[in-house]
């Protein structure tokens, strides 16, 4: 998660503990997404860079659970290759006894970052990816672990190119899919 404020990165981590879940960052994990690793329930989740610039890897006790390339135009991520840990959630969301929340992210700039997915895990060291979630530019979403959710927010505001505005998004995550939420009346409204 990046938020804008110092005192703003205290109070979201200060919840996110209290729930259960972690930012990776703030575990000591590197800010860069290379060669990043976290211990979970289900054995080592890494994030490698392969030899070949701009192509990487993630696996789950050295199974390849996602592979991105991107110099190849068939891979959904090609324009966000670089995977990286946004949230690890301790809190059991049936049928997983955790999940981690990754973004793409893309190795240029014409987004401030990428699409998100999200990884449940199993004690006997089985996993699900889920769909995933369309992202692209602006503030970077919320996420909210509920007791037996993930709600994920991802706000609204002035396209980078052009008129007008993109409207918030809100998606949960619950028995391993994502949906998206319903849109609120009044989000649709602008405020004067």
């Amino acid at each position: 998660m990046r938020l804008s404020t110092g005192s703003a990165v205290v109070v979201a981590l200060a919840c996110l503990s209290t729930l259960g879940a972690t930012d990776a960052r703030a575990q000591g994990k590197p800010q860069s997404p290379f060669d990043d690793s976290l211990n979970t329930v289900a054995g080592e989740l890494r994030i490698v860079e392969l030899e070949r610039n701009c192509r990487y890897e993630v696996t789950l006790k050295g199974k390849r659970l996602l592979a991105t390339d991107c110099g190849n135009d068939k891979d959904e991520n090609a324009a966000a290759p670089i995977p990286q840990i946004l949230v690890y959630s301790k809190i059991p969301l049936k049928p997983f006894s955790q999940v981690v929340v990754v973004q793409q992210q893309m190795t240029g700039n014409a987004c401030d970052g990428g699409p998100l997915w999200l990884l449940g895990l199993k004690a006997d060291g089985s996993s699900s990816l889920s769909s995933r979630i369309d992202f692209c530019g602006g503030a970077q979403p919320s996420i909210t672990v509920e007791p037996h959710r993930i709600v994920i927010a991802i706000p609204g505001g002035p396209r980078n190119r052009g008129k007008g505005s993109v409207p918030p998004e809100r998606w949960a995550y619950q028995n391993g899919e994502v949906k998206r939420l319903k849109r609120l009346r009044n989000a649709l409204r602008p405020t004067r």
